[in-house]
């Protein structure tokens, strides 16, 4: 069987597929509490962006009479009442804009200008009926209209159905995940987001929040085992560090730690921060095995604060002991055996120390005691 059926869709049914694929990218850059929506208000809203989304095979062009602006435009019109709180509307085109198509460097033009262009322009008969609904005052005003125009943005020459897939598998969320396995993984987050039409068909609603704690599971198949811990070079010493306010040094200036264990414990604190963010490069997921990681060091540390300071008495407080106690915590907190993070080989201990005093920067924990720790 060489020749198909006349009523052959696979064309059309390749545009939908791309219009899910657009989709995907903008939820694996969403943020967690964002939402993007399929078919809901145009192709993709993300925020208070309404994005339509036209695919064409080879090499075309998007001219004067194009119907992908013309009826993009009407649809937008006839709606507006419904998306005239979002900031922009953008037709995302794989096709390219000829120097001689009234939309050529569009998404310069002023919204008087690109008005202009409409109303002067001599329409094709296939254009015709959305050029006539543009216009017509009964359905917008002209100033509503040219809030549109404001509005309207055209990105030509976007990546085809092939380049954005492999542009996708190269997405730092599959840098992971073996080359050969990456078209699977981006199958299931896709048939992830289609069952979310299938959950409620009234809204095609794609909370980012649920998509990432989702991903984390359903890509778990196919990643390593384990990842190697970054390499993170130890910086130099310079007294100046520890005179720039920062609050985890101050609380160790409260129980006299030397210089050198001063110097020790920024240098730490840099490395482990180098190394949550090179930890975030390879998979931004990877956040939730950190913050699950801090959670277990933060109890460890109040726990043998709290389990110390049943050796101490009022005494302790005026003969100053109080304060060797406090050293005594600090350097078995920072010389305990430390643990992996969860998915990693090799967790190296600065990485833990830093993350001590990261905790001390960010919360109201500090060695010292007080008479009120009793």
């Amino acid at each position: 069987m060489n020749e198909t059926l006349d009523n052959d869709s696979t064309k059309k049914q390749l545009g939908f597929e791309y219009q899910k694929l657009v989709a995907l990218e903008y939820c694996l850059n969403a943020k967690n509490g964002e939402h993007v929506y399929i078919e809901c208000f145009g192709d993709v809203q993300y925020g208070t962006e309404s994005i339509e989304v036209k695919h064409h095979e080879g090499e075309s062009n998007l001219t004067s009479n194009s119907v992908d602006v013309w009826k993009t435009l009407k649809n937008l019109v006839v709606e507006y009442e419904k998306l005239k709180s979002n900031d922009k509307f953008i037709l995302h085109t794989t096709q390219n804009v000829p120097s001689d198509s009234i939309f050529h460097d569009w998404s310069q033009l002023t919204k008087t200008v690109k008005y202009k262009k409409l109303k002067d322009h001599a329409i094709s008969a296939t254009s015709k009926p959305f050029k006539d609904v543009i216009f017509d005052a009964k359905t917008i005003s002209k100033t509503d209209f040219l809030r549109i125009l404001d509005k309207f943005f055209i990105n030509s020459g976007e990546p085809k159905v092939d380049e954005i897939l492999a542009q996708l598998k190269e997405h730092t969320t599959f840098k992971l995940i073996d080359d050969k396995l990456r078209s699977s993984a981006i199958g299931v987050l896709q048939q992830w987001i289609i069952e979310k039409a299938i959950d409620d068909s009234n809204k095609w609603e794609i909370n980012i929040t649920d998509f990432n704690s989702d991903m984390r599971f359903s890509l778990s198949k196919f990643t390593k085992d384990h990842i190697p811990f970054p390499s993170i070079k130890e910086p130099g010493q310079h007294d100046s560090d520890l005179t720039k306010g920062y609050k985890f040094i101050e609380k160790l200036n409260a129980i006299s730690i030397k210089k050198n264990d001063l110097h020790q414990a920024f240098q730490d604190y840099v490395r482990s921060e180098e190394a949550y963010e090179e930890i975030l490069k390879i998979n931004p997921t990877l956040k939730d095995n950190i913050i699950v990681y801090e959670a277990e060091i933060n109890s460890a540390i109040q726990t043998e604060k709290s389990a110390a300071s049943y050796h101490l008495s009022d005494e302790s407080f005026k003969d100053n002991s109080h304060i060797k106690k406090s050293q005594e915590v600090y350097f078995k907190c920072i010389t305990n055996t430390h643990s992996e993070i969860s998915g990693f080989n090799g967790t190296q201990r600065f990485f833990r120390n830093g993350r001590i005093q990261n905790i001390n920067e960010t919360s109201d924990f500090e060695w010292l005691y007080k008479e009120t720790d009793l």
